[in-house]
């Protein structure tokens, strides 16, 4: 390994600006446009002091769980000397409170090894969605990035405290439906844990499906009308199944594109010829990919909304439904009307 060299910063700092220059088409008026904006904030560098352990709080809508093997390898290896100042924020007038949205896990340890107080750096701020936002610019753009479900909970903290922004809308509408169903939006470890999972007794955890309903309609009838017909039709199973749920979104935005109107209870009266079918929501899926392989050989790519839709209308007209459902041509057909079924598949 060659040799490392210590070098000043300013020389480090001019390569750098160079470089972006060059390979990344940045101008020297896109740099100072840059340098005013940060000259023109308000806002000053956070505070470095020694917090006392009895002010600090971490919230957890905003925060993501503990990661207690992580708590115990900074115990093992602990050395104060490398324990940074934790980011936080204290909100005025709301007393000597102070929020820790960065560096939870060295907190804690320092905590559990007997330290009465840890270095932060404070932002002291008015606005009530700054942890949140800080949070999510110090880790959705790091090795470790934000999970969907973080970047779920985070819309929700800023909602409830008067942002209206378009993400922040979506991501309570989408929550309303859920909640108006008693279906817990939550990833399947978070359902594993006893402390951290929903009370409901269906779950759904593909947030980006979830997304995709709301979508494509913002007040939420489309996403409440696809959990609604999976419940109703599968009721014995605590998790809703994603591929199900992607077919049943895929039909529905065929049928907007084509101008198609379908009765008001399609997606029930599909669901239960199904479930008429194969009872287990799990076992349509599995079905699903088994015919499509059957039908388009081995090595296909499994397309979930174009396959599941596809699967889910066959399977339909087949036991003698009478849904005019929409598909997307011969070339996507799965075999079943042509009888050209996997084995096993009834």
């Amino acid at each position: 390994m060659g040799k490392r060299l210590t070098r000043k910063l300013t020389d480090v700092a001019a390569e750098v600006e160079d470089t972006i220059k060059r390979e990344f088409g940045v101008s020297d008026s896109e740099l100072d446009s840059w340098r005013r904006r940060a000259h023109a904030l308000p806002y000053t560098f956070p505070q470095s002091t020694v917090a006392k352990i009895e002010d600090l709080w971490i919230d957890y809508e905003v925060q993501r769980d503990v990661i207690h093997k992580h708590v115990m390898r900074i115990m093992k290896k602990w050395d104060p000397r490398i324990c940074s100042p934790g980011s936080a924020c204290r909100i005025k007038g709301r007393g000597n409170d102070i929020f820790i949205y960065d560096a939870q896990h060295r907190s804690l340890a320092a905590v559990i090894l007997g330290y009465k107080e840890v270095p932060c750096a404070i932002v002291e701020t008015d606005d009530l969605n700054f942890a949140s936002y800080a949070f999510e610019m110090l880790n959705d753009t790091g090795v470790k990035r934000l999970l969907p479900g973080d970047l779920h909970r985070n819309a929700l903290v800023r909602y409830r405290n008067g942002s209206r922004e378009i993400k922040n809308v979506k991501a309570w509408n989408l929550q309303q439906q859920f909640d108006a169903l008693h279906i817990d939006l939550e990833d399947k470890n978070t359902r594993k844990s006893d402390a951290l999972r929903g009370d409901n007794r269906y779950y759904f955890s593909h947030f980006k499906y979830a997304q995709k309903a709301i979508d494509a309609d913002v007040e939420g009838r489309v996403l409440y009308h696809i959990l609604d017909a999976i419940c109703t039709a599968f009721p014995d199973q605590e998790e809703i199944d994603q591929g199900v749920f992607i077919g049943l979104w895929e039909l529905r935005r065929l049928a907007g594109t084509a101008g198609l109107t379908l009765p008001d209870d399609w997606m029930k009266t599909l669901l239960i010829s199904i479930s008429a079918v194969w009872p287990n929501s799990h076992v349509v899926h599995d079905k699903g990919k088994a015919q499509w392989a059957h039908y388009k050989g081995d090595g296909a790519t499994w397309t979930a909304p174009t396959a599941m839709a596809n699967f889910l209308r066959e399977v339909h007209m087949i036991k003698g439904g009478t849904l005019n459902l929409p598909y997307h041509g011969d070339g996507s057909k799965m075999g079943i009307q042509e009888g050209i079924m996997a084995p096993g598949l009834w």
